[in-house]
Formats: structure tokens, sequence, C-alpha cells
């Protein structure tokens, strides 16, 4: 057994015992090797701990039973092994940002801060963003010119590349684009928590919004300080890049949101969706 299938022998074991009473020690047997080794060896791979996954895979399936069952709180907290409703309510306020007791009267949590069940794609991919810290940067304003749009769900397996491809053949008809031109991806979220999905733009910017094609919208990207993130790969995996800055970097900073958003550039070490070798940049707002 290699390094790789000691690390899902272990994930299939913690995920096969949400509810149940287990320890590190437990999960580094179920990965036949020793705690020090299997400690060392799952943060290096996986890029956090062996207890905070567990932690926040409790959490994130918790979710699950405040939405969809009518138990009590204090007993979801006991099923998912918080020794109180209290512990429970400070673990869930610090990873989601609200209580419980929100969830449970209609309030959604967004989608990116959930854990899902580490993969295979997980464990090997974005290993640019979690080896480089992030650049601190200053932006100035942005206007870009493109199409919108809403996708619901929980974006699982988000695929934009017929929206992109749809919005190349129509990116002429946009004029004083920024010379090479610049091409950005938004994602932003509504704070109406009953929303599930997320909305999407997809532009280029340019130097003036004047006589706009009516066909396009209007976006700008406010000034502002920004974390800049490197996503290395296919495009379709920058998913786990997003999970590694949400579920690993922020937490363990004091870093905080300042806008309801992010976004992504396209820049020259951008050689398209497909090829392992493509770099995009990933912008996260933050207050000053």
């Amino acid at each position: 057994m290699n390094n790789k299938e000691r690390i899902l022998h272990s994930v299939r074991y913690i995920e096969a015992n949400l509810k149940s009473e287990i320890s590190v020690s437990d999960i580094a047997r179920a990965g036949t090797c020793s705690l020090f080794h299997f400690i060392r060896l799952f943060q290096s791979i996986a890029c956090l701990s062996p207890k905070k996954y567990l932690l926040q895979r409790r959490l994130t399936e918790s979710v699950s039973s405040l939405c969809n069952t009518d138990e009590k709180i204090i007993n979801i907290a006991f099923n998912y092994q918080f020794g109180s409703h209290e512990v429970y309510t400070r673990a869930f306020q610090k990873q989601f940002g609200m209580a419980p007791s929100k969830v449970r009267k209609g309030a959604v949590i967004p989608a990116h801060l959930l854990t899902s069940r580490i993969s295979d794609e997980y464990v090997f991919q974005s290993q640019k963003a979690r080896n480089q810290p992030p650049e601190v940067v200053e932006l100035k304003e942005k206007n870009l010119v493109g199409v919108s749009y809403f996708i619901p769900g929980n974006l699982k397996d988000l695929d934009l590349s017929r929206e992109w491809n749809s919005f190349m053949k129509t990116v002429g008809l946009i004029t004083d684009k920024i010379t090479p031109e610049h091409y950005y991806q938004i994602q932003y979220w509504s704070e109406n928590q009953t929303i599930e999905g997320m909305h999407f733009f997809i532009g280029v910017e340019v130097n003036s919004i004047k006589d706009i094609n009516p066909q396009f919208v209007i976006k700008v990207i406010p000034r502002g300080n920004y974390l800049k993130f490197i996503h290395k790969g296919l495009s379709k995996n920058v998913g786990y890049t997003y999970r590694y800055i949400y579920h690993q970097y922020l937490p363990e900073t004091n870093y905080q949101l300042s806008k309801p958003f992010n976004f992504e550039y396209y820049g020259p070490q951008y050689l398209s969706p497909d090829k392992e070798q493509s770099e995009s940049h990933l912008f996260i707002p933050i207050q000053s």
C-alpha cells in the first residue's frame, strides 16, 4: 500500500465513522501507519490535519440533518460526536458564520463553505496554490463587459465551457477592449440565504463603458485589496483550489472578506482549460 492508498483508505474509514467516537490514532491504524507518520502524511497530501478534516466533515454532514429532518439540534450534536449543544454551535458558527438554529429556520450555507469528501483529484490538484503563499495586491477599479448567468444547485460538477465558447463567438462586438485582451470570470453570491446556487459573469476588460452593445452587461470590479492565488491545472478542477482557500487557508489567518464575490483572471500563462500547465489567478477581496 503506497502513501496515496493509505490516505484514501483512512478517508474511507473517517467517512464510515462520522457518527462514531473515533480518534486520530484509530484513523492512523486504518491507514496502516504510525500516528507520527500518519499525521504528517495526511497533512502533506491533503493539506489539512486529519482532526480538522474529521471536524469539517461532521459539521458539513450535520447540515443535511438540520435541513432534512426534524431531529432536535442537541441530538444532531450528539450524533456527530459533539459533547454539548454549546460545543457544536461554537464550531458550527466558526466554520459557517451562522448558528445551526438559523439553518434549521431556512438559512442556506454557501456551497463553497461545505467540506466534501477528499477525492483522488483533490489530493493531487492545485499544488501551486497550496505550496505558494498568496500575494496581497491593491487593484484599481476595472470595467468589464460580458454576459451573466445564474447556475442553480450545489455546483459540484460546474462546467462553464459552453458559456465561454458562446461568449467568445460574440466578443468581437465589444469595442474599446484593453490590449492585449484581459478575460475574467466572476463568481458572486446573493445575501439572500434562501437562494441555492451562484451568479457568474464572464467578460473582458474595457477602457470605457460608453456605447456598449445592449446584448452585453457591465460589471465593475471595485478598487481594493485582494488576496491573489494561483491555480495551476485543468480549469474544471479550480473548485479544489477554492476549497483550499476557503476551508484551509483563510480560517488560519486574520483576513476578513470584504465583498460577496471572487474572480479569476486569465492572463498569458493561461494556455487553455484542458492544459495541466495552464495557470489562472484567483482574487479574493479582503478588508484593508
